[in-house]
């Protein structure tokens, strides 16, 4: 259902923008602030997941998923429908760290391959998400794309109550409600300052000035949220795991995969659209080959990792996405090289399947590596990498969005987004080898 709603709307993006009368700034944020309201909850997600136990975490989310789907659906102004898609990721939020303990409790002995067997999972959802949504849009309202959560997450309320025996957990400890509001109001003050940077460009009125307020309140709080975590027993970010290399470099390239996995890929519809000149249906089926690449390369990562270890992967997998970014960009010389001779329909399909594997062998060893720093917290762990990678997300989408509002046309916006996020890609890569190699009993 979440793999679903977050590749619905960005097909309905395009739509959405003419319907509501908004800029592609202000539009960006119905994509940008699900993943702000997953980087608010999720790293206390994992945390009350461990302390409370799965199945009650899980149904609390749903509720508030399904319910806040059926507020984007009504809404009838680009605020409102902003507000509602923040209580989506709220609700979101809980989805990979509770499944990721729930299936770390069930197959103890093969954790790295059961969780990258579940990230495979997750993309069928992203197959059926834009074919679905793009013949949605075309046939009826963009609305309708948010409508089809509500039977959805009745009928997952009822299974989860029925079937799932919840693990009791062992101890409770402190939530660090605090540092998560603090942190998430940081990165939401900077993507608010970025939108209003974007706005203010050669304008003679004080948004400029409210700004650059608004980006020195983002960085009061960074600094307030260090200071709060130092002083914390259970703190959602530990200022120790921080100082070690090997967390650093996992986050690091966890941002920048966000920004390029996630961020990027928003755009994908209107970028086909715009550029391309796709149909909505058109502009919804591209994005199956990439889905259809990350579910066969995380499969075979998976069942591979205990041969290959974690850093070869995460290498070649950043290194293909990259590569495939770049080519991507309208007005690289390849890429008009190579559509002349193939023509888009072959080229555009084979580059965006590109990404995916790559995509696909880079995910399930960047998981476990990040579970390697800390495999008694299964849960909080992957609600932390889930955090630093979903902030990454939603600065890429401000990022993009600040772009393309600034370039005059859509091929030179889109190639500087595309050029951008590969070469942010190629430079995290040596990152990758300060990481964990792979799981301890391996060495």
């Amino acid at each position: 259902m979440s793999a679903i709603d977050a590749t619905v709307v960005a097909v309905a993006f395009p739509h959405l923008m003419t319907d509501l009368h908004s800029t592609v700034l202000w539009a960006g944020w119905t994509i940008s602030i699900y993943y702000i309201g997953v980087t608010t909850a999720m790293p206390v997600a994992g945390n009350l997941s461990d302390s409370f136990g799965r199945k009650k975490v899980f149904l609390i989310s749903l509720v508030v998923f399904t319910l806040s789907s059926l507020g984007c659906g009504r809404a009838s102004h680009i605020s409102t429908l902003v507000l509602f898609r923040f209580l989506q990721g709220l609700g979101g939020a809980s989805f990979l760290p509770t499944v990721s303990g729930i299936v770390a409790d069930q197959f103890p002995e093969s954790r790295e391959r059961a969780i990258g067997l579940l990230s495979s999972v997750f993309n069928t959802g992203a197959i059926i998400g834009p074919n679905l949504g793009g013949w949605i849009v075309s046939r009826f309202s963009w609305r309708y794309v948010f409508y089809i959560n509500l039977p959805i997450g009745a009928a997952l309320i009822l299974l989860i109550m029925i079937l799932l025996k919840d693990v009791r957990p062992s101890a409770r400890t402190d939530i660090d409600f605090g540092g998560a509001a603090l942190f998430s109001g940081a990165v939401l003050l900077l993507m608010f300052g970025l939108n209003l940077v974007g706005e203010s460009l050669g304008a003679r009125t004080l948004l400029p000035a409210l700004a650059l307020a608004l980006l020195l309140a983002s960085l009061c709080l960074v600094l307030l949220f260090f200071r709060h975590e130092k002083r914390q027993a259970h703190p959602i970010l530990d200022l120790v795991l921080l100082k070690s290399k090997p967390f650093a470099a996992a986050n690091a390239v966890n941002v920048v995969m966000g920004a390029g996995f996630f961020g990027l890929f928003a755009f994908i519809p209107l970028y086909a659209i715009s550029v391309h000149k796709l149909s909505t249906l058109m502009s919804g089926m591209i994005l199956t080959p990439r889905s259809i690449g990350v579910i066969f390369a995380s499969i075979v990562t998976s069942l591979l990792l205990k041969r290959w270890g974690y850093r070869q992967p995460l290498v070649w997998g950043l290194a293909v996405v990259a590569v495939a970014n770049i080519l991507l960009a309208p007005a690289c010389p390849l890429w008009g090289l190579l559509s002349i001779r193939a023509g888009v329909g072959t080229m555009l399909p084979l580059l965006i399947l590109a990404c995916g594997i790559g995509a696909g062998i880079a995910n399930p060893a960047a998981n476990n590596a990040c579970i390697e720093l800390m495999p008694e917290k299964v849960a909080t762990i992957t609600g932390l990498r889930g955090m630093f990678r979903t902030v990454g997300g939603a600065l890429g989408i401000s990022l993009i969005t600040f772009v393309l509002h600034l370039c005059p046309d859509p091929v030179r916006g889109f190639t500087t987004a595309f050029t951008i996020i590969g070469l942010g890609l190629l430079a995290v890569i040596p990152l990758a080898f300060l990481m964990p190699a792979g799981r301890k009993e391996w060495a």
